[in-house]
């Protein structure tokens, strides 16, 4: 038996540090002289003695290393191991985030930006307003603007705050989609020309502290920011300004998903209810982060990228990407996992013209990031003719083309990318890995049979080949393919005619091969 003094110098930890654990119920002695009161510790404590040291050496509470040293379940010990582990690389994370925002901030004082704006995400107060939206040539006549509707308001009502309400989300020099706002104490007789509204924040927020003359440099500091921490603005920009000249800049924002999610499972389609607003045709206008952003006529978005058209089929039938349908619900075929997703949807008619409100939201494929909030993708009613299937909105090519031999073309081709143009192919920077793409080889036979070979079969029945074309039956499409030498190396470029194409009327992108 050891005494308290002696155990202290064998394990190394001072005795007042062992009275302690005594008292929290992490070491007891084993024996206690019931005359001196001295504690005497079995050769066995060491060992606990150890434990204590390598656990509070992982970072461990007391607390937590208590429940380890009662448990003898190695289940239970390694459960707890798992969550100290996850606990830590949470820290590393976060750690690593700070480091970023450490060197960022160094870099812009450093290098010339001057500025060092303290750029926090929190929850943000809702206050009211009296505002008039509409398109200004600059955004400093929305702020002449606020000062007007300020004058002819109840002086008692005015708040101290004017607000400039920026809906645009692209960079613009002129003609700005904006509100002009004064902060009320009161409800207001607004009349015919201006409106009342609550404006309220999401549960994270952006905001940071600027003068007016440096707000277009407090954009491009927030922007960076929100990319550097992976998060996205979804809502528009609030510019708050105050009497002395501080402006507050706010935009509402979510963090993006950069690793894929976890296998969901897919949510059964309810029993189809007609919604007659639905049918036909519908296209693409415009993708933006919320409802209120949307004017007709003005898009926010000058580069769409997606489901340029759709068309609902009577009875919630299935057509390409859609699944099928009912009122309020589309149901979404999304990505090469082929997993299915519900996105409601709402249907406003405005004069002569129909849309219809898509909540698109968007999982990572490991490639591009996804996000938590989705984005609106606007449709306008092109055609209100029923359709029965979606054979009758198919495209179709000639594909009765006689065979042409082209000894260029002999061969087996492996897959190395996937591009939407040709003219961006880099080969030395593909823009998917190999793992991610649909198709692997395709193998040109003298006679002209193609055999295609994609992840989840091989198929010497669906394609043919002539010069200059790859031939599907099937899906009626005569795909061009075009084989050029870069750096000395032979590549081919293959449209990809999918239902992108037939059905979408888009332009095909292309699969890359490089012949083994």
């Amino acid at each position: 038996m050891y005494k308290i003094g002696e155990l202290s110098k064998l394990c190394r930890i001072p005795v007042k540090t062992l009275r302690f654990y005594d008292a929290q119920g992490l070491l007891s002695p084993d024996e206690i002289d019931p005359f001196t009161g001295y504690r005497y510790y079995s050769a066995a404590k060491l060992a606990t003695c150890y434990r204590i040291i390598a656990l509070k050496e992982l970072g461990f509470t007391l607390d937590e290393i208590r429940v380890q040293l009662d448990s003898n379940d190695n289940e239970k010990i390694v459960t707890a191991l798992d969550a100290k582990a996850s606990e830590l690389r949470e820290l590393i994370e976060r750690t690593q985030k700070q480091l970023r925002r450490m060197d960022t901030m160094r870099n812009n004082l450093t290098q010339g930006e001057g500025n060092m704006f303290d750029i926090i995400i929190r929850t943000a107060e809702a206050f009211r307003v009296v505002y008039h939206r509409k398109t200004y040539p600059h955004k400093s006549d929305a702020r002449i603007a606020a000062e007007q509707i300020a004058a002819s308001l109840p002086r008692i009502l005015v708040g101290k705050r004017r607000i400039v309400i920026n809906y645009e989300t692209e960079y613009r020099e002129e003609d700005f989609d904006l509100a002009a706002c004064v902060e009320v104490l009161g409800s207001v007789q607004t009349g015919a020309l201006y409106e009342e509204k609550l404006i309220t924040f999401g549960e994270s927020t952006a905001s940071l502290i600027c003068r007016e003359e440096e707000l277009d440099e407090a954009y491009r500091a927030l922007i960076r920011h929100l990319g550097e921490i992976a998060q996205k603005p979804c809502g528009a920009y609030y510019e708050i300004y105050h009497e002395d000249g501080t402006v507050e800049l706010k935009v509402p924002v979510c963090p993006l998903i950069l690793t894929p999610s976890a296998s969901k499972q897919e949510q059964a389609m309810p029993p189809f209810e007609d919604d007659p607003a639905a049918f036909g045709k519908w296209q693409l206008i415009d993708v933006v982060p919320t409802r209120e952003h949307f004017v007709y006529g003005k898009p926010k978005c000058e580069h769409l990228d997606g489901v340029n058209n759709i068309c609902l089929i009577d009875g919630g039938r299935p057509y390409w990407v859609i699944s099928g349908w009912t009122k309020g619900l589309l149901y979404f075929r999304s990505g090469m996992n082929d997993r299915t997703k519900c996105l409601p949807y709402t249907i406003e008619q405005d004069g002569e013209h129909t849309f219809l409100f898509l909540q698109m939201t968007r999982e990572s494929d490991g490639v591009y990031p996804g996000y938590d909030v989705p984005d609106i993708y606007v449709y306008e009613q092109i055609e209100r003719r029923h359709y029965a299937s979606q054979e009758e909105l198919r495209s179709c090519d000639d594909v009765d083309l006689p065979f042409v031999d082209d000894p260029d073309v002999h061969g087996a081709w492996r897959v190395v990318d996937f591009v939407k143009d040709s003219a961006l192919f880099d080969p030395e920077n593909p823009t998917y890995p190999q793992e991610q793409l649909f198709v692997i080889q395709l193998q040109f036979a003298p006679s002209g049979v193609l055999i295609f070979q994609s992840r989840n079969m091989v198929n010497s029945t669906y394609y043919t080949w002539t010069a200059g074309y790859v031939l599907s039956q099937r899906n009626r499409t005569a795909s061009a393919y075009d084989i050029r030498t870069i750096a000395g190396k032979q590549y081919m470029f293959w449209e990809w005619k999918s239902g992108d194409y037939a059905y979408g009327n888009k332009k095909p992108s292309y699969y890359v091969f490089v012949k083994d």
